[in-house]
């Protein structure tokens, strides 16, 4: 359990940086479980999260991360 806490807080403090590495679908649902919602990508317009990774994300014209809502 001790690794998965240093996972998931390291993960935590890189986001916090603004350095936002990628994760398998595992590490995602690791650090999920110890940061609920950390690795969620939100919409730019209404804060919703997307259900999207980097690999997939939409963006407006203006670079703003978006939802399928939104679109």
């Amino acid at each position: 359990m001790s690794d998965l806490l240093d996972f998931a807080n390291r993960v935590k403090i890189e986001r916090e940086g603004g350095f936002n590495r990628a994760l398998t679908q595992e590490q995602h649902a690791e650090v999920n479980s110890v940061h609920p919602g950390l690795t969620l990508q939100y919409c730019d317009l209404c804060g919703d999260a997307t259900g999207r990774c980097e690999e997939d994300a939409m963006y407006d014209d203006d670079g703003n991360t978006i939802c399928e809502n939104c679109a």
